[in-house]
């Protein structure tokens, strides 16, 4: 059991490793006057994908191992949350507060924390964590002192994190020598992330026409890397102005078409989510379907004493999608994992779908 935890852990950490090649993503937060609209692009080799509702009163903990020690907690708020990989191992979403947690792969490499007091828990863990807890951008970073995303002996190529919360705080929360590293506030003006460290995308965005550099806007026909899309996300909204005609939401979608990675190759934009942070709302599109779905999470029952609901990703749907959702099954999550992590074992997809029913249970 021990070697395949250990498998698990792997696992869930090398789906971000080396994001140039494999996980190429782009998340974004856009002032529009009156709240904070956040946009991610996943870049991946398969769009395969599942948006859950998760239960608030739900006691959880983690699947720790030694020297770890095992974390437990109880929801506070429910979520809608986006995933490849299975229930419960978010990749990012939104919770009743209007918390938005979304991940991007790391090239510039990520060093976790050496064990010590603290509970260890894996970074799809942490975002519902977060997700589950936290309603403010300073409840998630003084969460560090709990808890620690533990390090693996894999290269330290990992994820990083862009949060925001309802009162339009963000913050880049990173890990390096160790340490969690946070850009917040006057740190965190250019509100962009995406695979390298938020401060070597600012020293490359100094070279350019309108933050002090020379150099045009790089055109992205060309290229595409992590760079250039900060660069280009950064520039769109520094251009943006909230009094002009038309929704924060149809910006928000035109940054993301500007940073898309469109192929040629597998590495292709999958999904484009537009969060608004305000009015709890999420819309999204998809690379296998262009129509607009949306939601409002005002619109789910989040009582653990009800069935939690799931919606395919790529569903041929448009609209309001909310009476779309249907009851999750375990076979769902096996069938996710069997399209999105096709090296997976049998053994390693069983302990993962069955993770919900053996490490969770409603209070209420």
């Amino acid at each position: 059991m021990k070697k395949l935890m250990l498998s698990i852990l792997f696992t869930t950490f090398t789906i971000c490793l080396l994001p140039v090649q494999s996980l190429s993503c782009t998340t974004f937060v856009l002032d529009s006057g009156t709240s904070a609209v956040v946009g991610k692009n996943l870049d991946y080799y398969t769009g395969a994908g599942l948006l859950t509702i998760n239960k608030r009163g739900v006691e959880k903990k983690t699947m720790a191992q030694a020297p770890d020690a095992v974390l437990t907690w109880t929801s506070k708020f429910g979520s809608v949350t986006f995933t490849f990989f299975s229930l419960e191992f978010p990749f990012g979403g939104m919770n009743e507060a209007g918390l938005v947690i979304e991940t991007m792969g790391f090239i510039s490499g990520t060093e976790y924390p050496e064990p010590d007091s603290r509970p260890g828990i894996g970074g799809f863990k942490w975002v519902q964590y977060q997700l589950d807890n936290c309603s403010t951008v300073d409840e998630v970073i003084a969460s560090d002192k709990i808890m620690r995303i533990p390090q693996t002996e894999i290269p330290k190529e990992m994820e990083h994190f862009l949060v925001t919360d309802s009162m339009g705080n963000s913050a880049s929360i990173e890990w390096l020598d160790g340490k969690m590293v946070c850009h917040t506030g006057d740190t965190f003006q250019v509100k962009v992330l995406t695979n390298n460290t938020y401060d070597q995308s600012l020293s490359f965005l100094k070279w350019f026409k309108g933050f002090g550099g020379i150099f045009p806007i790089p055109n992205p026909i060309f290229y595409r890397g992590s760079l250039v899309r900060f660069v280009r996300a950064a520039d769109m909204i520094r251009k943006y102005d909230p009094q002009i005609p038309g929704p924060a939401i149809d910006y928000a979608f035109d940054i993301s078409s500007s940073v898309a990675q469109l192929g040629p190759g597998d590495m292709q934009t999958r999904w484009s989510i537009v969060y608004d942070t305000a009015n709890h709302s999420i819309y999204f599109r998809t690379i296998g379907n262009d129509n607009l779905r949306y939601f409002n999470l005002s619109s789910f029952d989040f009582s653990c004493t009800t069935p939690v609901k799931a919606l395919d990703i790529n569903a041929d749907l448009s609209g309001d999608v909310t009476s779309s959702f249907v009851d999750y099954t375990e076979e769902m999550g096996r069938e996710l994992l069997k399209k999105s992590m096709p090296s997976m074992t049998e053994d390693e997809i069983n302990l993962i779908v069955t993770y919900p029913d053996k490490y969770t249970h409603c209070t209420e």
